[in-house]
């Protein structure tokens, strides 16, 4: 099981994002817990009513500027818990954080391929008193061990290393199912990666040969068709996101387009810093992009059919977002790259980019970065934590805790 928890200045916005989705019948409202205030079955209320309970709690302390506590239990693939079961897991998580006695509401989503839960609540109490955050990442994943246990679940340590994602390749023509293929790509993508425009989104799909066209609607907003990049002129061109596998729409699309602006603005200085850092030290475009690979960061040229660089697109594959340079800062635009790098841009052969990651994730690895081998040992400790925290539900927070790993390397040294 993988529990996130991400906070916020108004409850209001987490509440109606899981409310839309029971509307548009992605998601069921389980339960709503401690709702004391209010007369009558709590499954009734609107989801006006449903914000304003929480919205009242939280202004009995205004100096909690971030009340809104929203944690998602995300569990194995092929687990399918009963809805009783998952509330009861619910509750029990709740009561394990010391959320027990808070108002809270659950909700049960069916937008992906694994069963999972999300939980609203506050962290102001009854009295006005803020409920502590301190170790609350800690607190999580050691209740998620038990928890585990408890409900005979796949523990998040045995697919720390295992793909994330399913494997997708490239969709052509004539080569394999097309329908069930191109759904792969599009919903892979869209449900893994971070990016803030349909610009970024065709980027991703482009990598597997997949586009979304967007098509005018008589009195509506345009809809979305998906095709074969380059391939437009064959027959059965494309497919109307309706007709999908969990219908990846217009509206679908922006939904993510909204929630990746505000994780990747969070985490767009750290990406930047990587960045810089590498350029500073390249030479050449080539030596850029194998460098920026070992960090798990792809970088993506944007070319006119002169040849001419005119964009630049960066991948950030641990964290599974796109950043265009203007995004990350005129330090990094095509423009300053090619100052540093040279006008014409050199593509990595193919088997440099291959070794070059194949190095980032080996456990032989040593990085060079002048430590001594003590510490390249636990440099590489570090590495294979990482891929713990982003199974344990730490992704969105990597830079702190990565600190506070950093902090144990200090004191363990190789021991660790």
């Amino acid at each position: 099981m993988v529990a996130r928890i991400s906070t916020g200045a108004n409850p209001r916005g987490a509440v109606y994002y899981n409310e839309e989705k029971v509307e548009k019948g992605e998601a069921d409202r389980l339960a709503l817990r401690n709702y004391f205030t209010i007369h009558g079955d709590p499954l009734t209320l609107q989801k006006q009513q449903v914000a304003h309970v929480l919205e009242q709690q939280a202004a009995l302390n205004e100096r909690v500027s971030k009340p809104t506590f929203h944690v998602s239990l995300s569990l194995a693939p092929g687990e399918k818990p009963s809805s009783d079961e998952l509330l009861s897991l619910a509750d029990m998580y709740m009561i394990g954080m010391g959320f027990g006695r808070q108002p809270y509401a659950v909700y049960q989503h069916h937008d992906t391929d694994h069963t999972h839960i999300h939980i609203v609540s506050i962290r102001v109490d009854e009295n006005g008193k803020r409920i502590s955050d301190k170790f609350e990442r800690e607190k999580s994943n050691t209740l998620r061990q038990q928890l585990e246990k408890e409900f005979g679940l796949v523990q998040a340590e045995k697919v720390a290393r295992k793909p994330m994602m399913q494997e997708i390749k490239p969709v052509h023509y004539g080569q394999g199912d097309l329908k069930r293929d191109l759904t792969n790509v599009v919903l892979t993508v869209l449900n893994n990666y971070r990016f803030s425009s349909m610009a970024q989104y065709n980027q991703l799909l482009g990598m597997y040969n997949v586009k979304a066209v967007e098509v005018p609607l008589e009195g509506k907003k345009p809809g979305l068709v998906y095709t074969v990049a380059n391939e437009q002129e064959r027959q059965g061109v494309g497919f109307k996101a309706s007709s999908l596998r969990q219908q990846p729409t217009r509206d679908a699309v922006e939904r993510r387009i909204n929630s990746g602006k505000k994780v990747k603005g969070d985490a767009a200085p750290r990406i930047r810093k990587i960045i810089e850092s590498r350029l500073e030290e390249s030479t050449g475009w080539v030596a850029f992009q194998q460098s920026l690979l070992r960090a798990n960061i792809r970088v993506v040229p944007h070319q006119g059919k002169d040849g001419n660089l005119f964009g630049i697109s960066f991948i950030d594959e641990k964290q599974k977002a796109i950043y265009s340079g203007s995004e990350l800062g005129k330090g990094v635009s095509a423009a300053a790259l090619k100052n540093k790098l040279g006008e014409e841009f050199k593509v990595a052969p193919e088997q440099d980019i291959t070794s070059a990651k194949d190095r980032a994730v080996s456990r032989d690895f040593v990085p060079q970065t002048g430590h001594t081998q003590p510490e390249a040992e636990a440099e590489q400790k570090l590495l294979t934590a990482r891929d713990l925290l982003h199974a344990v539900g730490h992704g969105d927070d990597q830079h702190e805790s990565e600190q506070e790993l950093k902090k144990m390397i200090r004191k363990k040294g190789p021991r660790l």
